[in-house]
């Protein structure tokens, strides 16, 4: 089995409990997105402040399974005391034989899905912010597999270690490079960029710029996939010369709401995936289709008639 054998198990038992594709994607954008902050685990329980990317208030999901039972820990204790996973345990440590009930005196250190239960404040079971909550117990797991354990209740480490952990720093799917360089997703580096108190000053002097029509660009070789084709690039291009030919101008503000935003791309770019945007601004394909339809441009470009 793999190194992380433990947070794999974990992710494919809540995938079977969570069984919502859309869900699941949801709560990966918003975990990547930064959202989710004091995650706590703890036996029998996991929690956290999750904030998904539509709103500011964040909801508070819990994840709960059962304990083992003092039966089942006794039984779980006693079997296969030949192997050196006893003294593993001991030390914080997890070994892979304690996932073969018939190493663990048939006790099961996995629950099975159907002893998982969800709760959120926001009223919905199973939610993104419940799907977000798995993925980053998953990259935990991932760490410090032996947290699988404490899950169960049962004693992964030796008494002068608390068996809680918990975590107030935010948690995202951000990614660390054994060259030392951070990958951080460009929306959760906009938001820092956005929430910078002090913005920056607009120059002195006032450009000269026609109101022409943006000059043909040079070809270029395409980038490989899963890159956008050319003419996206192209409509990208266009609408950010657009945009910062507006704010030079006219001081145009380059942010706008997020969901004038998406439509106003949707409607310049070619080829935009419909669903993918649908499911950023929590609408169906339908209404998206309308407001596309519909949408007249408020920040930088030209209005429709």
């Amino acid at each position: 089995m793999t190194p992380n054998a433990w947070a794999d198990t974990w992710e494919t038992i809540l995938r079977a409990t969570i069984n919502d594709e859309a869900l699941w994607l949801a709560g990966h954008n918003d975990l990547s997105a930064g959202g989710l902050t004091h995650l706590i685990l703890e036996p029998g329980r996991v929690g956290a402040a999750v904030t998904d990317r539509h709103n500011t208030t964040p909801a508070h999901p819990t994840i709960i399974m059962p304990v083992l039972t003092d039966d089942q820990t006794t039984a779980w204790q006693s079997a296969s005391l030949t192997c050196g996973h006893h003294q593993a345990v001991r030390t914080g440590k997890l070994p892979e034989c304690l996932m073969n009930p018939a190493h663990t005196g048939g006790v099961p250190t996995q629950p099975a899905p159907g002893e998982i239960t969800f709760s959120c404040d926001c009223g919905i079971s199973p939610c993104r912010h419940t799907a977000a909550l798995t993925h980053a117990v998953t990259a935990r797991l991932t760490i410090h597999p032996a947290d699988f354990a404490t899950l169960r209740g049962l004693p992964a480490r030796t008494p002068q270690h608390h068996p809680a952990t918990s975590t107030h720093q935010p948690v995202t799917t951000a990614r660390t490079t054994p060259g030392g360089k951070v990958h951080i997703p460009a929306h959760h580096a906009w938001a820092w960029y956005r929430e910078c108190a002090e913005p920056p000053l607009l120059p002195t002097y006032t450009p000269e710029l026609t109101d022409g029509p943006v000059p043909t660009l040079p070809a270029q070789t395409a980038p490989p996939a899963p890159a956008p084709e050319p003419e996206q690039i192209h409509a990208l291009i266009s609408d950010a010369a657009a945009q910062a030919r507006a704010h030079l101008r006219d001081a145009t503000h380059l942010e706008c709401v997020l969901h004038d935003d998406a439509l106003r791309l949707a409607a310049a770019v070619p080829g935009v995936r419909l669903p993918e945007t649908a499911e950023r601004l929590a609408i169906d394909i339908a209404e998206l289709r309308e407001q596309i339809s519909a949408f007249t441009p408020t920040c930088g470009g030209t209005e429709r008639p």
